[in-house]
């Protein structure tokens, strides 16, 4: 039981990583040639925080750094200050994760629109205090609309392809500690 417990939550790191690598190969493709007027959302951090909030063992710190640090040298931000944010966001999460567990969907959702409203801006004030260039505003905005709106998606998507769902009530990993 102990065995299949820890391979589960190895497959699902596993998973993860790939889908992370996934979708940040798919962003850097060339598929056009001018510049959008939109922002799409960032599926990254839908799924790591779909993730940390359902599954947070699945997830875990140094993952999580290593997947941002790698999406901020790949997306040319200041390396670290978005991989600090999400870092603090889904150790909020983690923290509030058997909270989560009985709270209804829409609540979810909120908090974790909450949550992205929270460090976009705190992104952004940042870049503005060391005077760094940024996007524009509205395609900030956009993009960071378009996330939560995309969050119930990716939930469902999670839970329904990769069997990502809120643990039980009395479920354990393996030693034995309650999820």
């Amino acid at each position: 039981m102990a065995e299949a417990s820890r391979r589960r939550i190895w497959l699902g790191r596993g998973i993860y990583a790939f889908l992370c690598a996934g979708i940040m190969f798919l962003h850097l493709l060339p598929m056009e040639t001018m510049p959008r007027r939109w922002g799409s959302p960032d599926f990254v951090l839908l799924i790591t925080l779909a993730w940390a909030a359902r599954r947070p063992d699945h997830v875990p710190a140094l993952l999580i750094a290593a997947v941002f640090l790698l999406s901020d040298m790949l997306f040319h931000r200041p390396p670290g200050l978005w991989t600090a944010l999400v870092l603090i966001l889904t150790e909020v999460l983690r923290t509030r994760a058997r909270s989560l567990r009985v709270v209804p969907f829409p609540l979810e959702w909120l908090g974790i629109a909450a949550g992205i409203v929270a460090i976009t801006l705190a992104y952004r004030v940042v870049l503005s205090l060391t005077v760094v260039p940024q996007a524009p505003l509205g395609l900030t905005l956009t993009q960071m609309m378009l996330t939560i709106l995309a969050y119930p998606l990716v939930a469902l998507l999670s839970f329904l392809l990769f069997g990502v769902s809120r643990p039980a009530q009395g479920e354990i990993d393996s030693l034995g500690n309650r999820l």
